[in-house]
């Protein structure tokens, strides 16, 4: 019977802990790793551009409620994208998982619906073009009906 008294009380704590330990579970936290994520991808732009891509998409910022956080990742996947030469995106797309087609479908989408980004809106339209021939509509599908936005 006390062990039963102790189980809410000990649930609590073990919530309490996971949250306090957990690196990622502040804004500011994931605004910093963001934050570390784009000036690492930018680093790379002058290397391999399809693993500072993989590196831009990798776990993006979808439990953010700060735009700025998101908007901060938007800008260094926009930054590869339009780093790349028209000759490097069919072979950087096809380095990429399924997981990273759907995220990099999900940017382009993103970008493309910044006013502020329009100069860049002709290679992002050569990217959905090539992304869309090897994905087929299913990515765009997933893209749109996504509740986790990036």
């Amino acid at each position: 019977h006390n062990r039963m008294q102790k189980t809410p009380q000990l649930i609590q704590f073990i919530r309490q802990e996971v949250r306090r330990r957990d690196p990622m579970s502040s804004e500011e936290d994931l605004k910093a790793s963001v934050t570390a994520r784009a000036a690492k991808v930018s680093s790379m732009l002058s290397g391999d551009k399809g693993a500072a891509l993989r590196t831009a998409l990798a776990d993006p910022p979808v439990t953010s409620k700060s735009a700025e956080t998101k908007a901060l990742n938007a800008v260094a996947v926009g930054d590869v994208i339009t780093a790349c030469g028209d000759g490097e995106i069919e072979a950087i797309i096809e380095g990429l998982s399924d997981t990273e087609r759907d995220v990099l479908m999900k940017y382009l989408y993103k970008i493309l619906g910044d006013v502020g980004q329009c100069d860049k809106s002709g290679q992002l339209l050569k990217w959905h073009s090539k992304l869309l021939k090897k994905t087929g509509m299913g990515a765009v599908v997933r893209s749109m009906t996504d509740r986790k936005t990036v």
